[in-house]
């Protein structure tokens, strides 16, 4: 891993030790998402990777045979006659694992292989690094690490409480969570949410 790429890690995981913002069981990688290179706090569905080891199935990337899965639910079998002509074709192309087709229907099988808790988008900008972190809004909470003391700093705690992205600052070896992360409320399941877990699962892989 490189060195920056070890000081981020160290500065996020510095940030979490002393304060709960995120699960304790919670574990950090650093990860590219929506070209912004992040620190994830991240929990895995243990279940969901041990499934997919089984069957052999790779990570799901496509957007038509994710958003297919997502109108399928989840352990039900579903008649393959009720599924449109585009979802039949679909249909031939899902990864091994994903779903099973027995006696005339369709079973989902798989389900989001993580869990995203948080992104940290550290930089020595706030502006900068609240711009790259409010491209995971719909996705997860969000973060910035900045380095040094904060110029304007009424205009970044004004802008990280609106946007609801936590501010936290970094001194030497000391870091400060001046504004907290509002909490992720997840409006609705889509399929770039999904695909936004898959592409980090890939990562972790």
């Amino acid at each position: 891993m490189p060195v920056v790429a070890r000081e981020q890690m160290d500065v996020v995981a510095g940030a979490l030790a002393p304060c709960d913002l995120v699960p304790r069981e919670a574990k950090l990688a650093l990860v590219e998402a929506f070209g912004v290179e992040a620190v994830v706090a991240y929990r895995s569905d243990v279940r969901e990777l041990e499934r997919r080891a089984a069957a052999g199935m790779p990570p799901l990337t496509r957007p038509d045979v994710l958003d297919l899965l997502m109108s399928l639910p989840l352990g039900e079998p579903v008649p393959a006659d009720s599924l449109g002509e585009r979802e039949r074709r679909v249909l031939k192309s899902l990864p091994k694992g994903a779903a099973v087709r027995r006696d005339g229907s369709i079973t989902r099988r798989a389900a989001h292989p993580v869990h995203i808790d948080m992104a940290f988008v550290p930089g020595r900008s706030w502006e900068s690094a609240m711009e790259k972190a409010e491209r995971f809004t719909p996705f997860c909470s969000r973060a910035v690490v900045v380095e040094g003391t904060l110029r304007r700093k009424d205009d970044a705690v004004l802008r990280a409480d609106f946007f609801g992205i936590g501010l936290l600052t970094q001194q030497g070896e000391s870091v400060e969570v001046v504004v907290p992360p509002r909490p992720f409320v997840r409006r609705r399941h889509t399929v770039a949410g999904w695909k936004f877990l898959e592409d980090v699962h890939r990562q972790l892989s």
